[in-house]
């Protein structure tokens, strides 16, 4: 009898890590159309998603950086600063 294969949970992405990584993160992202790259809190980047893409290329972009950084990561578009009640770590995101 096999048993599933459990998901495996990775850590949420740290900023000394996605500053360490950032050329690579930067180059991985810009494949998806997204630039601008910012750290918000562990787990949370914020980043520029050109006019022509949309949330699948987000998606392709988070689980590649999760592959590439065994770490849990979630883009939040930059157009989410226009909106009321925007959680504070997005608003004050650093560059990387």
């Amino acid at each position: 009898m096999t048993m599933p294969h459990p998901e495996m949970e990775w850590p949420l992405l740290d900023e000394a890590t996605a500053r360490a990584r950032s050329d690579e993160l930067a180059e991985l992202a810009a494949g998806y159309g997204i630039t601008n790259l910012r750290f918000a809190s562990p787990g949370r980047l914020l980043g520029h998603v050109a006019p022509d893409r949309d949330l699948m290329d987000v998606a392709a972009f988070e689980l590649a950086a999760v592959e590439l950084l065994r770490a849990e990561v979630r883009l939040y578009s930059d157009g989410v600063l226009a909106k009321p009640h925007v959680s504070p770590d997005l608003l004050s995101a650093r560059p990387l």
